[in-house]
């Protein structure tokens, strides 16, 4: 259990890299995977924004926490505090507007499995931090 923070961190920053290097180099492609429509001009911009820019951002410095030690607690609360919001938000449109289908079960599961590791991680870490400063 010892490594498994920076295993989670490592990850982590893999699968926010990849989201984002799928969104860049083949947007259309990518929001098909994802049965988005790109209906407007603006909507192409808008999801390299978020699937691309944002999630490199996000993947840089997860990726940077893994040399900043002192910061790992806070990495680990952002990154559980972010899947408390997509599988938040996943399971309002599951239930309010889509229903469950695999895909869905399959994004909710992840979430949920990456927030509770995330979680251990980060009350392992804030003990770890407590106890030794």
């Amino acid at each position: 259990m010892k490594q498994s923070g920076p295993i989670y961190l490592g990850l982590n920053a893999l699968v926010f890299a990849t989201i984002s290097a799928m969104a860049f180099v083949n947007p259309e492609a990518f929001a098909r995977t994802i049965d988005f429509a790109l209906l407007t001009p603006s909507a192409v911009p808008e999801l390299l924004a978020t699937y691309g820019g944002l999630m490199l951002v996000i993947a840089c410095l997860i990726a940077l926490s893994l040399f900043l030690h002192r910061r790992r607690t806070m990495a680990y609360f952002l990154i559980t505090l972010s899947y408390v919001g997509f599988s938040g938000g996943r399971l309002v449109g599951i239930l309010a507007h889509s229903g469950f289908d695999w895909r869905n079960f399959f994004f909710l599961a992840a979430e949920l499995v990456l927030l509770v590791w995330g979680a251990a991680c980060y009350w392992q870490e804030r003990g770890r931090g407590l106890a030794g400063c």
